[in-house]
């Protein structure tokens, strides 16, 4: 029953028209906002956190609004899932830095997209496979009937989705020596060995290394990409290259260039930043320790 219902609320959000739909985002991004939920928790204390020298009414603001891009996230991917990658791709109006991404594909080495869990990171999943094959890492929910829907709306968007084992990274590294591209979400947090502890905020956060391994033994070019929502309607997508040390051999210092380029992003829209993202989680009291010297780096 579960399952059947959380396919039902998928397809009516995304049989909506656009505009419905992302009035039914504002609304669930102000139900977050005025009643007590995990989300709110999560992103008012890393708010509080991030911007500690802000003052508490622009940080409140802030945590509005950033509820309020949350719900708008969940909604619009349900309705990018049930179209045509032409049909989505319409809504962007801006591209800037495209020519990064054309200089990449004439040097033929591989692209890795880096893409923060900022504005509509579906859609610059969806705009990024336009330009190159795309093959991206796929982590399946928990609920089996939602996992067939995502996939299949992902594959419609032009991904390629591979999961996130050992056969999941060798299809990363076939795409890259066949000159494709990949996309990865860099602050996702990783999983137990998989990362180092690097300053993201001015904070220590556990950060992915496989990126920077990725860029390390490919070689491929690595550009961040970012699909804001623009206040007049529609997406603007910003693509830029990040700096060389991400694929440096000490892995603390390529994770900080990790978060760095997604500090980057966030200062393009703080408001559309996915606050409530645990980054900040400490795995144990070991790894808390692991973590100051990347403070004095």
């Amino acid at each position: 029953m579960k399952a059947q219902l959380a396919r039902a609320m998928l397809w009516c959000m995304g049989a909506l028209p656009f505009r419905l739909n992302r009035a039914l985002g504002t609304g669930f991004g102000l139900l977050l906002w005025y009643l007590p939920n995990r989300s709110r928790i999560h992103s008012r204390a890393n708010i509080d956190r991030c911007y500690p020298d802000r003052s508490p009414a622009w940080r409140r603001k802030l945590l509005r609004t950033s509820l309020i891009e949350t719900g708008r996230t969940f909604t619009e991917a349900a309705w990018f899932w049930q179209r045509s990658q032409q049909r989505v791709l319409q809504l962007v109006r801006e591209v800037h830095g495209l020519e990064h991404v054309d200089q990449a594909r004439h040097e033929r080495r591989g692209i890795i997209f880096a893409t923060p869990h900022i504005g509509a990171w579906e859609l610059a999943g969806s705009y990024v496979a336009s330009c190159a094959p795309l093959t991206v890492l796929y982590r399946p929910p928990r609920i089996e009937a939602l996992d067939r829907a995502i996939r299949r709306g992902r594959e419609r968007l032009g991904s390629i989705p591979v999961p996130t084992d050992g056969s999941g990274i060798r299809a990363l590294h076939r795409a890259l020596r066949k000159g494709e591209a990949i996309g990865v979400l860099p602050d996702q947090q990783p999983r137990g060995g998989q990362g180092v502890y690097a300053p993201f905020m001015r904070q220590p956060a556990l950060t992915m290394t496989l990126l920077s391994r990725l860029a390390a033994r490919s070689g491929a070019s690595v550009l961040f990409v970012a699909m804001l929502r623009r206040p007049e309607g529609g997406f603007a997508m910003h693509i830029w290259p990040a700096g060389e040390d991400i694929a440096d051999d000490d892995a603390r210092v390529a994770a900080t260039r990790i978060n760095r380029e997604t500090e980057r992003a966030i200062a393009l829209a703080p408001a559309q930043y996915m606050w409530n993202y645990q980054r900040f989680r400490q795995r144990n009291a070991e790894k808390k320790a692991e973590a100051q010297p990347a403070m004095t780096e």
